[in-house]
């Protein structure tokens, strides 16, 4: 459910704000890339709104274009808006379930890694149909009209795991596990999916035991994309009524390293399905 394949508002106005002053400067963009110490690929990606630009290379381009401390403040203001993005699902919802999976799945096959941490909840990456289905039903109102289509899309977006070119790292809760999302049938089949996704040999599966002391933060879901198709990484958030996308530098490297501060607290390989197997025996397996 991220809208992941809509530009952000916020890039395209910054992009086009910075291509407008490289213009008015008479400058190309292989200048202010030599300037900026960055790739012209890089500039290209940022004026079109396909890259957030930092609030430091949005400082220094306004330098080099000679623009005004009042216009350089301005657009720093933009930069950092536009670093971390909220979107309201009221309105990312108006394109529907099934477009926003395929965004999904887009910029997930655009990653060379994704790492996920959950809580509460099975990855959508590692849910069975019914599972699935469930999930979206519980966060959409009733009657919603494309679930079942949603789900087939969730259920594509899942042959990423085994494309060997891919590396796929998801940390979850004993609790996440122990969640009853149905009866006992579908817990039992949920299982079994992620034992089987633990085998893949680009694919890691950990879990965090009930009893173990964890100092890292954990309040809430979220998932890194590294290696993204334009060069950047991304971490994204999912509320109730909001999805936030963070791109700022400095805040994916603090979700990246609370990320391998959970993997430490967390059991993978055999020790992951032991756990898995005393879950799922006292699920009645």
């Amino acid at each position: 459910m991220h809208p992941f394949g809509e530009l952000s508002a916020q890039r395209r106005r910054l992009g086009a704000a910075l291509r407008s002053l490289r213009v008015e400067a008479g400058l190309s963009g292989e200048q202010v890339a030599a300037q900026l110490g960055i790739s012209q690929s890089q500039i290209s990606r940022i004026e079109l709104g396909q890259q957030a630009a930092s609030a430091e290379v949005t400082e220094r381009w306004a330098q080099v274009a000679g623009a005004s401390g009042a216009r350089r403040a301005e657009l720093s203001g933009w930069a950092e808006a536009a670093a971390t993005e909220l979107v309201a699902w009221r309105k990312a919802m108006s394109r529907g379930l099934v477009k926003l999976q395929q965004d999904s799945r887009d910029l997930e096959a655009s990653a060379a890694t994704i790492m996920n941490f959950q809580p509460a909840r099975i990855p959508g990456l590692l849910q069975v149909p019914e599972y699935a289905r469930r999930t979206f039903a519980a966060g959409h109102p009733p009657g919603q009209p494309d679930i079942a289509a949603a789900v087939a899309v969730r259920m594509d977006r899942q042959a990423i795991l085994y494309d060997q070119s891919k590396h796929l790292e998801f940390v979850l809760t004993e609790a996440a596990l122990r969640w009853r999302l149905g009866p006992p049938a579908l817990m039992l089949a949920q299982f079994d999916r992620i034992d089987m996704a633990s085998t893949l040999d680009n694919v890691v599966i950990s879990v965090i035991p009930q009893d173990a002391e964890v100092s890292a933060w954990h309040d809430h879901s979220f998932t890194i994309l590294d290696g993204t198709a334009d060069g950047s990484s991304v971490v994204h958030v999912e509320t109730l009524t909001s999805g936030l996308t963070v791109t700022d530098t400095a805040d994916v490297t603090r979700y990246r390293d609370t990320f391998a501060r959970l993997r430490q607290a967390a059991v993978s390989g055999k020790r992951a399905r032991t756990l898995l197997g005393r879950i799922r025996a006292d699920a009645g397996g």
